[in-house]
């Protein structure tokens, strides 16, 4: 009986695992939003200041270099599946999108994706 119960309980916690986990796919527009956000929250980390045009908006300037304020955004390159896996190190703190991310996780980002910190210089980005 106890190993009929247990695979039940297994049964329905992979049940509500992937339901869980349903639901429409997120933009490239709003990955991207979300990725700026959490760069340019305040205490800016010594890593993002020299992407972005000192004396603007850290947001709404990188927003702009890389083009995803437009909702027709796609991306390009990196690819999604790139931006995906540079973006993991800044949920480390957690998935709240107000959560500032530790500098340590932005810098890692950087480093291991320069791709996606081309996309953000003033040559790198969409217009």
């Amino acid at each position: 009986m106890p190993r009929r119960i247990l695979l039940v309980l297994v049964f329905v916690l992979a049940v509500v695992s992937l339901v869980a986990c349903s639901g429409p796919e997120v933009s490239d527009a709003a990955l991207c939003r979300d990725y700026v956000h959490r760069l340019c929250i305040p205490d800016i980390c010594p890593a993002v200041t020299p992407i972005f045009t000192p004396g603007t908006d850290c947001e709404t300037d990188l927003l702009a270099r890389s083009g995803c304020s437009s909702d027709a955004f796609a991306f390009t390159t990196p690819d999604r599946a790139t931006f995906l896996n540079c973006r993991l190190p800044l949920l480390h703190a957690g998935d709240n999108v107000e959560q500032h991310p530790d500098c340590d996780d932005i810098t890692d980002s950087f480093t291991n994706c320069p791709a996606v910190e081309q996309m953000f210089s003033e040559d790198g980005g969409t217009p």
